[in-house]
């Protein structure tokens, strides 16, 4: 459901621009302002998962999703809109950071890279299929639908987590009870706000980045002096889990930036319409899909590192091989390009996934996961506004402009495969603490 709400809203803009009479930069603020609610608040939102549930937390990020979304359907305007998408944002942060956490929990080490890969096929099921639901929606009924579908969605798992979530460990009188910094909290979401939006490269955006990179400067210093960190700096020592999250916010930049320069390519450069290209687009997804849980089933038995290289590897050679397009290639001949650098994706989120949350401690595991979907949203954004600023370069040719960007995102995917490399070996596949199946 998070994930399908951060893809669905795209087909919608028109229709609601144009319902709410708004400019193209007051509408693009729907999509955003969800965007930078989710990245901003995921790691808050694991950190109290840490302290007073993870289970607790899943269910009352679907209870707040829920209400936001009966919200966003019945917005009587855009800032309503705007101000419903925040909330809905909020607990798309409640829901991701507990899902990966409450996975590694739940199953054994020599598991987890399977169920990680199920939960990833999911979460790309969601992202591919937004844009096609969102379309039979409104088409059907109207942009309010995008969201009010999520209402008896929201309602369906509120019935069932109870009965199939892990139970949550009781504290007991003696536990000193987990405070939260909220200065650091702040610090933390003020310093994602300015880079996210410094990544739009409209503006100030150069004042943007250096405010973000001073402020989270500051809340870096701020977790090392204090007694309870929003983020131990225990956790980012750990190089798997640092080494983890930075690899994915590459594997996303690539992967979003390919998403962004597609349509430029299809519509402005082959004259290819919007239908037609949406079926192309979509073999990205799929493949993604498909191989995510298989992915995760091989990391099981032969190691993290082995998958996750190769996922990457697959990626980089799908990068070349759409950086070669040419002004006339085959239409059939520019998907074995996109498959590749979904199966890529799909190859090495789950490895990767399963090694940070791996060589997590068990008491952090809510935050490691905010940390490694943050570096998913930034990543995203990266990628995008990188590919954006690429493709600009060449105004006057649009073949030029995607060249330009497709070999920036074949630079980023060989350097993960660098990164990957440097990264220490595991000891053995699965590497990790063995956790109870489904404790009670």
């Amino acid at each position: 459901m998070a994930a399908i709400d951060a893809s669905i809203v795209t087909v919608g803009l028109p229709t609601m621009q144009h319902f709410f009479h708004s400019s193209y930069t007051d509408i693009a603020w729907v999509s955003l302002s969800y965007l930078l609610a989710l990245t901003t608040v995921v790691v808050l939102a694991g950190r109290l998962a840490d302290s007073i549930g993870r289970s607790r937390m899943y269910r009352f990020g679907f209870l707040v999703f829920g209400i936001a979304s009966a919200g966003c359907g019945f917005a009587p305007s855009l800032w309503v809109l705007i101000v419903s998408r925040v909330v809905q944002g909020l607990g798309a942060a409640m829901l991701q950071a507990n899902s990966v956490a409450i996975v590694t929990s739940s199953v054994p080490a020599s598991m987890r890279g399977r169920a990680i890969g199920v939960q990833g096929a999911a979460q790309a099921v969601g992202l591919s299929i937004g844009p096609a639901v969102g379309g039979i929606l409104i088409g059907a009924f109207s942009w309010q639908a995008i969201f009010l579908v999520n209402l008896p969605i929201a309602a369906l798992a509120l019935i069932v987590a109870p009965f199939t979530l892990p139970h949550d460990s009781i504290r007991t009188a003696d536990q000193p009870r987990q405070k939260v910094d909220v200065l650091s909290s702040a610090l933390l979401a003020v310093s994602l706000t300015l880079l996210l939006l410094a990544f739009k490269g409209r503006g100030i955006w150069y004042i943007e980045l250096l405010g973000g990179l001073l402020i989270g400067y500051f809340f870096t210093r701020r977790q090392v002096r204090i007694e309870q960190p929003l983020v131990h700096p225990s956790v980012v020592r750990i190089i798997h889990v640092t080494g983890g999250v930075v690899l994915g916010v590459l594997s996303f930049s690539v992967l979003y930036g390919v998403f962004f320069l597609l349509p430029y390519y299809f519509e402005n450069v082959r004259g290819l319409p919007t239908a037609h290209m949406g079926i192309i687009v979509s073999s990205i997804a799929l493949s993604m899909t498909a191989v995510a849980p298989l992915a995760g089933t091989l990391a099981d038995r032969f190691g993290n590192r082995t998958v996750a290289v190769t996922g990457l590897v697959i990626t980089a050679v799908g990068s070349l091989l759409m950086y070669l397009w040419t002004t006339n290639i085959a239409f059939a001949w520019t998907i074995p390009a996109l498959v590749l650098i979904g199966a890529g994706a799909g190859v090495f989120t789950p490895p990767n996934n399963s090694s940070v949350m791996g060589h997590s401690p068990k008491e952090h595991l809510g935050v490691t996961g905010g940390l490694l979907n943050m570096g998913r949203s930034i990543g995203m954004s990266a990628g995008i506004a990188l590919s954006a600023a690429m493709y600009a370069m060449s105004r006057t040719d649009p073949f030029q402009g995607f060249r330009n960007g497709a070999l920036a995102l074949l630079i980023i995917a060989v350097v993960s495969i660098v990164v990957q490399a440097v990264l220490p070996k595991e000891t053995h596949p699965g590497a990790g603490r063995d956790m109870p199946f489904l404790p009670d």
